[in-house]
């Protein structure tokens, strides 16, 4: 990068906002570029900090935990302007978190020593320092969406949604997530907006149903954007972003035991005289099941496609239809796994 590009990507950052133009060009002067590749690693658990982080292009994945088959867990993304390591170069503390990129990207860094030589010579430097690690610890600073127009994005095999939505969210930014399909076209768009989701849309799927689908069905090779030039929402409904990524775990659980056992294309029909419906779930749902399979015997694939409502959703009634007798399938019942009645229903 050139140094100018350099100086600029410094202002650009909401960590160094309210830093003078002279500080910015010795910070440009001290710091040194690196390009990483798909899933570089910048720091690991117990490792001890050796270099101030500012994220020049890419998307930084923070996990802190694993889970069950072993993989990092991610937490947060950190997109361009964030910094990271700010309070761990000044104590000296080792990490407790693995921040790798999972597509690549580049950064400017600033050796430790660099760093604390900088703050004890600067007072520029060091109020930006106690400002910000202030703010942090007020709960109210935003590497997301400082900047009208800031654009992040990545393919979703390399990311975890729920948790780009999280980061969205609880950074305050304000904007727009679309998914799109490996073609280019949209799947399907979220707005989050004052940490709640705004508008939700997929295909014909409004609200609720549609966040479920983007977010349990999402497209094969498919990819995401995040803008805060996004449009605002509708204003028709808002909802808690939390209680959704929890029910949609929730669903997304269940529908993979449930798809895993019970193909899309085996062949449901009624079989009782009136629907039997004692599941928790909706039945409405339900009952428009019953009448599509009153009409005409099909899969819970076909359902789907028919209904106004998630494929998670739609395959959950037809498990609980199934299992309450309303209707068969020419697959043994057998296989079925009847919910687990101790499990979160967040709605």
């Amino acid at each position: 990068m050139r140094s100018d590009d350099v100086v600029r990507a410094i202002a650009d950052s909401p960590f160094f906002q309210a830093m003078p133009h002279d500080e910015r060009v010795a910070l440009a002067d001290m710091g040194r570029v690196f390009v990483h590749g798909e899933g570089d690693v910048l720091f690991t658990p117990r490792q001890p900090p050796g270099s101030l982080v500012l994220v020049l292009e890419g998307l930084v994945e923070i996990c802190r935990a694993e889970t069950e088959d072993g993989e990092p867990e991610p937490v947060a993304y950190l997109g361009p302007g964030a910094v990271l390591g700010e309070s761990k170069i000044i104590t000296g503390t080792v990490f407790t978190s693995l921040a790798r990129f999972p597509e690549g990207g580049s950064t400017l860094q600033w050796p430790r020593t660099a760093i604390l030589r900088r703050l004890y010579n600067s007072r520029e430097l060091s109020m930006v320092f106690l400002q910000n690690l202030a703010r942090r610890l007020e709960g109210s600073f935003e590497n997301l969406g400082a900047r009208r127009g800031a654009k992040l994005g990545g393919r979703l095999d390399h990311f975890n949604l729920a948790t780009i939505l999280q980061t969205v969210a609880d950074s305050g930014a304000g904007g727009l997530v679309t998914v799109r399909d490996e073609k280019g076209s949209t799947f399907g768009t979220i707005h989050v907006h004052d940490r709640k989701v705004a508008t939700v849309r997929c295909g014909s799927l409004r609200g609720r149903e549609a966040f479920y689908e983007i977010l349990i069905s999402q497209p094969d090779r498919g990819s995401f954007s995040f803008s805060t030039a996004g449009p605002g929402g509708d204003g028709a409904e808002e909802l808690e972003l939390r209680p959704l990524l929890l029910e949609s775990m929730r669903l997304e659980d269940e529908f993979a035991r449930f798809r895993g056992v019970m193909p899309g294309d085996a062949l449901l029909r009624v079989v009782s005289r009136q629907l039997q419906w004692r599941g928790e779930g909706d039945p409405e749902l339900a009952a428009r099941i019953w009448e599509e399979l009153s009409a005409e015997p099909c899969g819970w694939g076909q359902l789907a496609d028919r209904l106004a409502a998630s494929r998670a959703q739609v395959a959950l009634a037809v498990r609980q239809m199934l299992l309450d007798g309303s209707i068969e399938s020419d697959r043994p019942l057998d296989v079925l796994e009847a919910p687990d009645p101790a499990a979160p229903n967040v709605t």
